[in-house]
């Protein structure tokens, strides 16, 4: 005969249901943690493109300035600044520099400038010509 208790069978239905419902709540997690959650959560001007035979990502920051650009995988230091418009204008618009282009700062917005990190990536290979990112190009700016 059996030797079950009640006590054991509602021991080991909770243990199973507990594992179900773990599995279940895993799964859904990692779904979101993948492809799909960065699709959701991407800035509709992130980019991954090759530009003469290199391969550049940018990934925008919107909330906190901390665009990425990356080059043949390796990260290109970039920095966001609040230019002045006009000299003696307090209205300001935002750039973006990187480690290669100090002085060219590059326009980057929702609108007109809304490719302004591809543009700045792409003036980065240009620059580049044959020659990769060296490790120290992912200093970041302060």
């Amino acid at each position: 005969m059996n030797d079950i208790s009640r006590r054991d069978v509602f021991r080991h239905t909770a243990t199973a249901a507990l594992i179900v419902v773990g599995a279940a709540g895993f799964a859904s997690s990692s779904a979101l943690a993948g492809p799909n959650r960065a699709a959701l959560l991407a800035d509709p001007r992130d980019f991954e493109e090759t530009y003469k035979g290199k391969k550049i990502k940018g990934e925008h920051d919107k909330d906190k300035g901390k665009h990425k650009i990356h080059i043949n995988g390796k990260k290109l230091g970039v920095v966001q600044i609040e230019l002045p418009v006009a000299p003696d204008s307090a209205a300001t618009y935002t750039a973006v520099l990187s480690t290669l282009n100090h002085f060219d700062p590059v326009p980057l917005d929702e609108g007109e400038h809304r490719d302004g990190l591809k543009k700045l990536a792409r003036l980065a290979v240009d620059q580049l010509g044959d020659q990769e990112l060296t490790a120290d190009a992912d200093h970041s700016h302060p």
